[in-house]
């Protein structure tokens, strides 16, 4: 179920889809036939069309992602790493739309020369925003680890050097790429995204998961970062099995949706964890039997 606070983040983006409904409806009779529709870097026109189809788009657009983004979040009944991306997503997302559309009325209202709405500003405040939660979260996991303290038992690191260096590759690549092309401008600026996104992934990928495992619960690290602290007493079953990260969980790294989340970066065999909550937990490690027995010491289960 999920909580107030996080109801009330999920309307926020519903709230300002109605705003944007409402600028249109004001505005729409005073606006000529045709309108400036496409814009280049400087904000400048450079393609017109028709008023009626340009606002259905951008309105079908809006409704389409808010109801995309809702249903994704109502899939995430706590606030988690993932929830919170996709919370932030949504609010750039249809934050641009609503943004970019009150700034189009005002040029077809003569209001304004060219688009004037801050993609570059709004972008930095969600990224700031998605930078400053996730540090929030980790924060309060720590603590929620750190309260509950507990003796020491065991810790196992899962990764993939063979991940991570196809990871390297990649960066490799893309960056060598806009060397020899001579890219400028925005093609830089793609480029070196990636290469820096793939780089952090083969970071990510050979350091793996770190599992601290105290009479307290399980800690599951990652880049030396908390991201998940799971009580002893909320441990319902656990067990070793087979798995295929591909197709049983959609690919490597952290996956999953809900209840369900895979945390495995390679191998076919998994330490399955099921928690009285219902959340279905699945831990890539080299070996799933001893990572099971070290569990077993941490608190009296069912083991199946």
């Amino acid at each position: 179920m999920c909580s107030r606070n996080w109801k009330i983040a999920m309307a926020v983006p519903w709230l300002a889809f109605v705003a944007m409904l409402v600028d249109i409806g004001r505005a729409y009779d005073q606006l000529p036939a045709v309108i400036a529709s496409h814009f280049n870097a400087a904000g400048i026109a450079n393609g017109f069309a028709p008023k009626q189809p340009v606002f259905t788009t951008i309105i079908v657009i809006a409704f389409g992602l808010l109801c995309i983004f809702t249903f994704l979040l109502t899939r995430f009944p706590q606030i988690s790493g993932l929830g919170w991306l996709v919370m932030v997503g949504e609010y750039w997302g249809i934050g641009l739309l609503v943004g970019l559309t009150h700034a189009t009325l005002r040029v077809g209202l003569r209001e304004a020369a060219t688009l004037d709405f801050p993609i570059g500003i709004w972008s930095l405040i969600m990224g700031g925003a998605l930078v400053i939660g996730e540090i929030g979260r980790i924060r309060t996991v720590r603590r929620h680890a750190d309260a509950h303290g507990g003796q020491f038992i065991a810790e196992e690191v899962h990764g993939s050097q063979k991940m991570g260096g196809s990871f390297l590759l990649f960066a490799v690549v893309t960056c060598s790429a806009a060397v020899v092309v001579g890219a400028r401008g925005v093609a830089v600026v793609v480029l070196a995204t990636v290469g820096i996104l793939m780089l952090g992934c083969a970071i990510w990928a050979w350091t793996g998961f770190q599992y601290r495992i105290t009479t307290a619960g399980l800690e599951i690290r990652m880049l030396g970062m908390p991201i998940r602290f799971i009580p002893a007493m909320d441990i319902q079953s656990i067990q070793a099995q087979d798995c295929n990260p591909l197709t049983d969980f959609g690919g490597w790294g952290i996956r999953g949706i809900g209840k369900m989340r895979a945390y495995i970066w390679g191998g076919n065999r998994c330490v399955h964890v099921r928690t009285h909550a219902g959340d279905e937990i699945y831990l890539g490690v080299a070996d799933p039997d001893r990572m099971v027995r070290e569990l077993e010491s941490m608190t009296p289960v069912s083991h199946r």
